[in-house]
């Protein structure tokens, strides 16, 4: 163990391995889904090794002070230039008054906000890749329609989202699967529609062809 320095200042990626383990001490049944919320709440706001500290004090791991050494797996400089790494600066698909999807291979940053406006948004995480185990989604749903496409061990918490006149339909889970993210969202749905969901049918079927046309391009093999 290293020595502790508690009144060192914190960056992101400390932040990142706190939720990491905050949200791993909700899987075992440590923590409520109302701790988690509370405490990733602190971790975002937090500025010292002392500040994670307390947020896993009761928690069987070291205190972040000493042992926040590296970074976690699948965390990389991406995280330091790409949209999305603060709530500053999140990843914004606005649909203005058409349309705006992301799809196939992407990386999910820590920070999303979807823009229902007077179009659709489209979230389909099916391929996509999580930079971090808590994903903050903030909506604003205007008049338009807000959808998201989870893989079956994602998850999703949407009790700080109100509807307003619109409507929401979440029909996930809020507890990830061992490594799956949860995404925790918030705002307000508008005079829109949400809907949060698995895939269905033809989502699968998109998915399994798109898969099959990166294996017949030349130079590639399964």
């Amino acid at each position: 163990m290293s020595t502790p320095r508690p009144e060192l200042r914190i960056g992101d990626r400390e932040r990142d391995l706190v939720a990491s383990v905050l949200q791993d001490a909700l899987a075992e049944g440590r923590i409520t889904l109302e701790e988690l919320d509370a405490r990733l709440d602190g971790t975002l706001a937090a500025r010292t090794y002392a500040d994670l500290d307390a947020l896993v004090a009761d928690l069987p791991v070291e205190p972040p002070s000493s042992a926040l050494t590296s970074p976690r797996a699948g965390v990389d400089a991406r995280l330091s230039t790409a949209p999305g790494t603060s709530p500053d600066d999140p990843l914004v698909l606005d649909a203005g008054w058409s349309s705006a999807t992301r799809s196939g291979r992407w990386d999910v940053p820590p920070f999303l906000l979807l823009n229902g406006a007077l179009g659709t948004v489209k979230l389909d995480c099916l391929e996509a890749t999580p930079l971090a185990p808590v994903v903050d989604v903030e909506i604003s749903g205007g008049m338009g329609h807000i959808t998201i496409v989870l893989p079956d061990d994602w998850a999703a918490n949407a009790d700080r989202v109100t509807n307003a006149w619109g409507m929401s339909s979440v029909k996930v889970g809020s507890r990830p699967g061992a490594g799956a993210p949860l995404l925790l969202l918030h705002g307000s749905v508008g005079w829109g529609w949400l809907t949060v969901r698995h895939a269905n049918r033809f989502d699968r079927r998109r998915v399994e062809k798109r898969a099959l046309g990166r294996d017949e391009r030349p130079g590639l093999t399964r």
